[in-house]
């Protein structure tokens, strides 16, 4: 499951629509994100993954780095970008906007899914993934405004959704 605490995030695309619930419409937004980790962060999917893809050149490398983990060279370059399967319902996604903890947009019981990993010599991941929410008028105003920024961002379990659904 992907995790991400005060992360630098691209807001890459904004897809805002309206949904049924019912006979109810109800606002919905697709967020199309990209965050940049490490290629560590590649354990919240698989403790083989990072492996799979990376290993240590000692041609390139030399001994700068003598950690066993560290392993910043891509085995097959080409490969280009991976899909990962899966849906996570119920998060909880913060962008930190400005400096206020009350200026925080927080976007509740969030559905990430389309998870694409986009991996760099070096040891670096660009980890694209769409948020679905549901935010009210003035939210989706303030994601809008974003749209093409790097915003810091945090994406977590959103333990009150979770609580509801096993009730």
């Amino acid at each position: 499951m992907l995790e991400l605490e005060n992360q630098m995030v691209k807001i890459l695309h904004v897809n805002v629509r309206n949904e049924k619930h019912g006979d109810e419409p109800v606002l919905g937004m697709d967020l199309r994100l990209r965050a940049r980790v490490s290629n560590d962060s590649l354990a919240m999917f698989s403790t083989t993954l990072k492996s799979s893809f990376y290993h240590k050149d000692d041609s390139v490398q030399g001994d700068l780095v003598t950690t066993a983990d560290h392993l910043p060279n891509l085995k097959n370059p080409k490969l280009g970008m991976q899909k990962w399967e899966g849906t996570w319902e119920h998060q909880l996604l913060t962008i930190h906007h400005k400096v206020k903890k009350e200026d925080d947009i927080k976007l509740d019981d969030v559905r990430v899914k389309k998870l694409v990993f986009d991996m760099q010599e070096g040891g670096t991941v660009f980890i694209d993934f769409t948020a679905q929410a549901h935010p009210d008028e003035k939210v989706s105003a303030r994601l809008i405004a974003l749209l093409g920024q790097e915003v810091h961002m945090s994406l977590t379990v959103d333990e009150d959704a979770q609580e509801e659904v096993e009730d």
